[in-house]
């Protein structure tokens, strides 16, 4: 339906140079887990991309040792590689001249701050913990390495991933709590989440913005991928939550179509 459809929103005029316009865009990330990207953070800036309609490449990588912060996703631009989902939209926004967050005046800068932090900074943490500690999300994340690696890799890399997550939240803090603990501060952030959505289609209002981007990439990663597990019980007890990743799903396929078209029609040699 139309009045579903994205709304994104375009910065006032100016003046863009050839190169800020076609330099060409390389998004390096894992391969697609479930039919999505199963990394929160790539998906966020996947995202993003698409919201802000700029064109981008993709290439696979499966180790994030090559990349230039030791994760990923990371960009290549004019033989650049730039590091971290944040930063690189920052750069973006620079250099392309473009600002899905334009529109938002201060108060709204600061909570899109906010629910960021809450996303990334701590909601990121109980998602590790229940695909890869959990033993429902970790039934699943076997079966996902399995179609990484090829044998005999993956009967290695699946415990050692496994002991270096559970390492990783310890030193975060998220592991030296019971799970009972972990669920309930879950319950929190997106009751929290929940109650800043609201009734508006976006988390700011109307129209999409980067925070957009950033929710869709771990709730998208929570309640629309095939992993049954006590975190997306709880997200589906916050039904605004589904249909706000269920618009934003359904807005990027119709982006999709359109650019399809678009190209389609782009005359020989233009």
């Amino acid at each position: 339906m139309a009045d579903e459809a994205l709304a994104v929103v375009q910065p006032e005029a100016v003046v863009r140079t050839p190169a800020a316009l076609y330099s060409p865009l390389v998004l390096v990330q894992f391969p697609p887990v479930w039919g999505r990207n199963f990394s929160p953070f790539t998906l966020k800036l996947e995202t993003w991309l698409r919201l802000a309609h700029i064109p981008y490449t993709v290439r696979y990588q499966r180790n994030p040792g090559f990349s230039p912060k030791g994760k990923l996703p990371y960009v290549i631009e004019n033989s650049r590689r730039i590091g971290d989902s944040g930063l690189i939209i920052g750069h973006l926004k620079r250099s392309r001249l473009i600002d899905p967050d334009a529109w938002l005046d201060a108060r709204q800068l600061a909570e899109s701050l906010a629910l960021q932090r809450l996303f990334e900074d701590h909601l990121y943490g109980i998602l590790v913990y229940a695909r890869w500690i959990d033993p429902e999300g970790w039934a699943a994340m076997r079966q996902v390495i399995r179609g990484l690696f090829p044998p005999p890799v993956h009967w290695l890399a699946g415990p050692l991933l496994r002991r270096k997550m559970r390492r990783a939240l310890h030193r975060q803090g998220i592991g030296r709590h019971s799970q009972r603990e972990i669920y309930a501060m879950a319950r929190a952030d997106l009751a929290a989440a929940s109650i800043m959505l609201g009734s508006r289609r976006f988390f700011m209002g109307e129209q999409t913005s980067t925070i957009d981007a950033v929710a869709y990439g771990f709730l998208a990663n929570i309640l629309l991928v095939p992993v049954d597990t006590e975190l997306r019980r709880i997200a589906e007890d916050f039904p605004n939550l589904r249909r706000f990743c269920e618009r934003i799903d359904q807005g990027l396929e119709r982006a999709s179509l359109r650019d399809e078209a678009d190209a389609a029609h782009i005359p020989a040699g233009a």
